[in-house]
């Protein structure tokens, strides 16, 4: 089947936008992709037609809100192949996932003399919330070196666990490099240890279908504007009977079940009492159409399109001169390359004149940056809408940059 990439374009109203004069070549969903027309209307003819707060409400407009929203959390779970709609949570997007773990089940469960396992490649939101953990509990954070070619010295894993540790928090797919790690293995190993596992698949999930019972994961978690949705909704999800031990981090409305004044407060179910407050109920929808665009189209075929794209602009960004790529060559989503001397954000610039937009700085990944001795790197992400000529238009416009700063 040939993935009709053209069909799919028309469907990004912005990808039509013409920047400093130029055709719009947008390298950046990595950090938040474009959204189609069916999740942009999903989203406003929700708050022009059926917007309603929703649980409890005994008025129509607030019993079809919460329906839909549940029908999304249901449809979610079949996109994860997840036991049960109820091992997961709605968040505001990956960052608090991690961070929910870490505040409910980390505070219940990691103690003084415990580790935690992660990886010199991870995201900030991978990092951080795990090093506030460990200074709470007086627990030490254990590292997987990387190799120089992107990917981790994974020969080194069995020697950083012990009986001590708690848990590996791993990316799927690095959000710099593409390097796709092999989750599922390291899970098996973490558990032989005893070990529960987080996988980051905030750059994993557009780009190929995710099984958790496949991984065996504990918790996996991702945002939904990286997968052509909207802004502040994402989901965590976590084994059912982990996630029902697991105490709330937020209180309020919607996660209690009983309050008193004199007998205190008791909780709802999860994933509910995870849930406090009013949720974002239109971007809930709006990542279900999301949702339901991309199993459309296929994630098979997106990502055999998706892997040709980058087999291609790999051989292309090779004929630049003085160009340094950094990574594997087998990797998903993701170029980061610096030119010659010139800082990044330099030929960012650059390249933004020429229309092209891709994505400059340490990609909230300091520690990565540090490995590889450079403050920061360019960063070009390919996405389903992309195409063989925008790709040449990446390779062009740096040719273009080096000939003029030599």
């Amino acid at each position: 089947m040939t993935f009709a990439v053209e069909r799919v374009r028309a469907d990004f109203p912005v990808l039509t936008r013409e920047i400093n004069g130029q055709p719009l070549a947008y390298l950046d969903s990595a950090a938040s992709a474009q959204k189609p027309n069916q999740v942009i209307d999903a989203e406003a003819a929700f708050y022009r037609h059926g917007y309603a707060a929703v649980h409890r409400g005994i008025h129509t407009l607030s019993a079809e809100a919460t329906t839909r929203m549940e029908n999304v959390r249901q449809q979610t779970a079949n996109f994860l192949n997840a036991r049960s709609a109820e091992e997961l949570v709605f968040v505001r997007g990956t960052t608090e996932g991690i961070n929910l773990v870490a505040n409910s089940w980390g505070n219940s469960n990691v103690q003084a003399g415990d580790n935690i396992i992660i990886s010199q490649m991870e995201h900030h939101a991978n990092i951080v919330p795990w090093q506030m953990l460990c200074a709470r509990a007086g627990a030490e954070l254990r590292v997987i070196p990387m190799n120089v070619d992107g990917t981790l010295q994974l020969e080194a894993m069995p020697g950083l666990f012990d009986a001590r540790t708690r848990l590996l928090a791993i990316t799927q797919v690095s959000n710099v490099l593409g390097t796709e790690n092999p989750v599922k293995a390291m899970a098996a190993l973490a558990h032989q240890h005893g070990a529960k596992v987080l996988v980051d698949g905030a750059q994993a999930v557009m780009h190929a279908a995710v099984d958790v019972q496949d991984l065996d994961c504990d918790f996996y978690v991702f945002s939904g504007h990286k997968l052509y949705g909207p802004t502040g909704i994402g989901i965590l999800y976590v084994k059912e009977a982990l996630l029902q031990a697991m105490p709330p981090w937020e209180g309020g409305g919607s996660m209690i079940a009983t309050v008193s004044l004199t007998e205190g407060t008791t909780w709802a179910k999860a994933p509910w009492r995870f849930e406090a407050g009013t949720p974002n109920t239109g971007g809930i929808i709006a990542l279900g159409a999301a949702l339901e665009y991309v199993s459309a189209l296929g994630l098979e075929h997106i990502a055999d399109y998706e892997q040709t794209l980058m087999h291609y602009a790999l051989t292309e960004l090779m004929t630049v001169p003085d160009i340094t790529l950094y990574g594997p060559q087998a990797r998903v989503g993701v170029v980061a390359f610096n030119l010659g001397k010139h800082h990044a954000f330099d030929v960012g610039s650059f390249l933004d004149n020429y229309g092209v937009a891709v994505r400059t700085g340490h990609h909230c990944a300091m520690p990565l940056m540090a490995f590889y001795q450079v403050p920061a790197m360019c960063r070009a992400s390919l996405a389903m809408y992309n195409t063989h000529e925008e790709v040449d238009r990446l390779v062009t416009g740096l040719k273009r940059i080096h000939r003029l700063l030599g």
